[in-house]
């Protein structure tokens, strides 16, 4: 199983954060919603253990996206 955290780094937000996911059905949606709006992914492979998968935003608008979506995903779960 997938660790199920990830690093995100954000240049134009001079910020660095790791997000959880709570399950692996999260955390392989976020997967594919960062490759849609086109974050790097700094390691190739599938990432075990206890090494976050690292991601690299390079707009705010990828930020505030990610938040959005990791935000609506949280609001399904409550319904």
């Amino acid at each position: 199983m997938s660790n199920l955290k990830m690093r995100i780094h954000s240049e134009a937000n001079t910020l660095r954060m790791t997000i959880a996911w709570a399950d692996e059905e999260e955390y392989q949606l976020g997967k594919e919603f960062l490759t849609e709006i086109g974050a790097r992914c700094r390691q190739s492979g599938d990432v075990t253990g206890d090494e976050p998968a690292y991601y690299y935003l390079e707009t705010k608008q990828q930020y505030d996206a990610l938040l959005n979506f990791r935000q609506s995903l949280r609001e399904k779960r409550k319904t």
